[in-house]
């Protein structure tokens, strides 16, 4: 037998045991459950993993990698460039805050 029937067969008797778990669950609404296990979780079931032929796998990951690709040089100028940008913006604010304090202090006065 080989090990994909022996998944596919796991993840049926997967799935009846949750089926049955939300007939269960139906019924309790319903009011026509037992009492005796009410609140019991559903079975967790595992994601299935399934084969894919390599070459296609490969090919599509690539394809996909190399859309969002970008040359390690241009990250690096980027940063250096939007780190410089903060840095000016800052510098800019605070010299406008001082510049602004003075000549509100200077009004202030009556100079």
């Amino acid at each position: 037998m080989s090990d994909r029937a022996n998944e596919l067969r796991r993840q049926r008797d997967l799935l009846r045991d949750n089926l049955a778990w939300i007939e269960k669950e139906i019924a309790a609404e319903e009011g026509r459950a037992n009492a005796a296990s009410p609140g019991v979780p559903p079975p967790l079931v595992p994601p299935a993993s399934f084969s894919v032929d390599a070459p296609d796998a490969a090919r599509d990951a690539e394809a996909i990698l190399s859309e969002y690709r970008t040359a390690p040089v241009s990250i690096s100028s980027q940063t250096k460039l939007g780190c410089i940008s903060y840095f000016a913006v800052a510098m800019v604010l605070i010299v406008g805050a001082f510049v602004a304090y003075y000549f509100h202090i200077k009004a202030s006065r009556g100079h």
